[in-house]
Protein backbone atom coordinates (compact mmCIF):
# COMPACT_ATOMS: atom_id res chain seq x y z
CA UNK A 1 0.00 0.00 0.00
CA UNK A 2 2.86 2.59 1.03
CA UNK A 3 4.96 1.99 -2.59
CA UNK A 4 1.38 2.65 -4.11
CA UNK A 5 1.00 5.78 -2.14
CA UNK A 6 4.52 6.57 -3.00
CA UNK A 7 4.21 6.48 -6.53
CA UNK A 8 1.08 8.09 -6.90
CA UNK A 9 2.75 11.55 -5.49
CA UNK A 10 6.26 11.16 -6.46
CA UNK A 11 6.37 8.74 -9.37
CA UNK A 12 7.74 5.53 -10.04
CA UNK A 13 9.85 4.40 -7.56
CA UNK A 14 13.28 2.86 -8.59
CA UNK A 15 13.96 -0.82 -7.42
CA UNK A 16 16.11 0.52 -4.02
CA UNK A 17 12.93 2.19 -2.85
CA UNK A 18 10.87 -0.64 -3.62
CA UNK A 19 13.37 -2.66 -1.92
CA UNK A 20 13.16 -0.14 0.89
CA UNK A 21 10.02 -0.68 1.59
CA UNK A 22 9.58 -4.46 1.40
CA UNK A 23 12.29 -4.89 3.98
CA UNK A 24 10.83 -1.97 6.58
CA UNK A 25 9.37 -3.18 9.49
CA UNK A 26 5.89 -2.24 10.51
CA UNK A 27 6.77 0.49 12.79
CA UNK A 28 9.27 1.85 9.93
CA UNK A 29 6.14 1.80 7.83
CA UNK A 30 4.11 3.75 10.29
CA UNK A 31 6.49 6.32 10.05
CA UNK A 32 6.82 6.71 6.57
CA UNK A 33 3.13 6.80 5.81
CA UNK A 34 2.79 9.95 8.04
CA UNK A 35 5.95 10.99 6.82
CA UNK A 36 4.45 11.06 3.50
CA UNK A 37 1.17 12.85 3.79
CA UNK A 38 3.74 16.43 4.67
CA UNK A 39 6.65 15.59 2.48
CA UNK A 40 7.89 17.34 -0.45
CA UNK A 41 10.17 14.62 -2.11
CA UNK A 42 10.82 10.63 -1.19
CA UNK A 43 13.86 11.79 0.51
CA UNK A 44 11.96 13.42 3.14
CA UNK A 45 9.43 10.06 3.50
CA UNK A 46 12.71 8.44 4.01
CA UNK A 47 14.54 10.80 6.15
CA UNK A 48 15.41 8.64 9.34
CA UNK A 49 14.34 4.98 7.99
CA UNK A 50 16.83 2.79 7.30
CA UNK A 51 18.81 2.65 4.21
CA UNK A 52 18.86 0.14 1.84
CA UNK A 53 22.44 -1.19 2.20
CA UNK A 54 22.05 -0.94 6.25
CA UNK A 55 20.30 -4.57 6.66
CA UNK A 56 23.08 -6.48 3.91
Amino acid sequence: MLSSLLAVKFGPLGEADRRRVLDADAQTLMEWSTRLLSASTLEEVFAAGPRPDAAH
